[in-house]
């Protein structure tokens, strides 16, 4: 079973608008996916800073998500530190995510805190043509680039590297034009 970033469910929200825009009409659809788009960056950035404050209670923290079993897996730069992330998830997001199927620790390469400060750096790409968007990705424990199709991998990877941003840090992933709609 695939894991869904919010990234990857906000770019299917927005692809079923675009197929209901015959019916809803072209401006209320694009106050619609901008009052989406921003919604979902708002969303994402307190997100980002509740995972920030994780880390601040457990150092070493790098991410988590569900796993397919129903597991909460944690990234540690340090695996054995686990009790101490678990008891800092519940203080931040409460027990609901530790109680169903219980935690497990993954080795994490990278902090919380890195991947936000390298994701901040990298939105610059965002004026790249043919990138598609730009994530802090706590369930790969990576930084993910998204671009409309392979023939732009070369180009996203140069930029990054003039970013100094490590290359094993970030993830190019296709995912195809997102088309903009006209804000009239």
């Amino acid at each position: 079973m695939k894991r869904l970033s919010l990234t990857v469910v906000l770019q299917i929200a927005v692809a079923s608008l675009l197929a209901a825009e015959p019916a809803l009409g072209p401006r209320f659809l694009a106050g619609e996916i901008s009052a989406a788009e921003a919604r979902f960056q708002e969303r994402s950035r307190m997100h980002d800073d509740l995972l920030l404050r994780v880390e601040r209670m457990a150092p070493g923290f790098g991410g988590m998500f569900i796993d397919p079993n129903g597991r909460l897996a944690v990234y540690l730069l340090d695996p054995s530190q686990l009790s101490a992330a678990r008891s800092a998830i519940e203080a931040v997001f409460g027990p609901g995510l530790t109680a169903h199927g219980g935690v497990r620790a993954l080795q994490g390469q990278y902090t919380v805190s890195q991947l936000k400060a390298w994701t901040e750096r990298a939105n610059a790409i965002l004026e790249v043509p043919g990138v598609t968007m730009v994530d802090l990705d706590e369930g790969k424990n990576r930084v993910t680039v998204g671009v409309e199709d392979d023939s732009r991998t070369q180009a996203v990877k140069q930029v990054l590297s003039s970013l100094k941003i490590p290359r094993e840090a970030i993830v190019i992933q296709v995912t195809g034009q997102i088309r903009r709609v006209d804000p009239r």
